[in-house]
């Protein structure tokens, strides 16, 4: 993963994950940068998947492992398993981004954005490796020595952003 930035953002249901990512990758695009993202799908039960009519389906559901159909320049894939972490890394190294955004997959160790709407919230999140920021709905507290955005500071994110992908490693002082 030469030259790749991976960055996690976890958080519990609803807590505004995919709110960040997308406002990320818009950032990011408009900054001619390519943004991959792996989600892990934790409400439970299978992912929606296309009409069985589809010529892709019909090969999973004749046994295939996984079915590629590529057209009008998009891939798309579905598999049988579910493959690990590492192997979804590599799938997305494919499409040669500058940065993979991982919404979930709480116990990897890459470098997470943690978003907490509450103490207890925090106090659970808190032990999880790798830290490098904490985004907090107002009033929440921090008693640990960590860097902290309000979550409605679209400046402070974009800024704190703009700064991780340049590389700079203790963004604490960003404002």
């Amino acid at each position: 993963m030469n030259g790749v930035k991976v960055l996690q953002v976890v958080g519990y249901k609803d807590s505004g994950k995919t709110t960040l990512i997308e406002y990320w990758i818009q950032l990011l695009v408009a900054q001619h940068l390519r943004v991959a993202v792996i989600k892990h799908h934790g409400h439970g039960g299978p992912l929606d998947m296309p009409s069985s009519e589809t010529d892709s389906m019909k090969f999973l559901e004749s046994g295939a492992v996984s079915s590629i159909v590529v057209g009008g320049g998009v891939v798309q894939m579905h598999m049988q398993y579910e493959t690990e972490y590492a192997g979804l890394l590599n799938m997305a190294i494919v499409s040669d981004p500058n940065l993979i955004l991982i919404e979930g997959f709480k116990q990897a160790n890459e470098p997470k954005v943690v978003i907490v709407r509450t103490k207890e919230e925090w106090a659970s999140l808190h032990t999880l490796t790798n830290i490098i920021l904490v985004m907090a709905y107002e009033g929440v507290e921090m008693d640990e020595d960590y860097d902290v955005i309000d979550i409605s500071d679209k400046i402070k994110i974009k800024d704190w952003m703009v700064l991780f992908m340049n590389g700079v490693k203790d963004t604490r002082d960003f404002s």
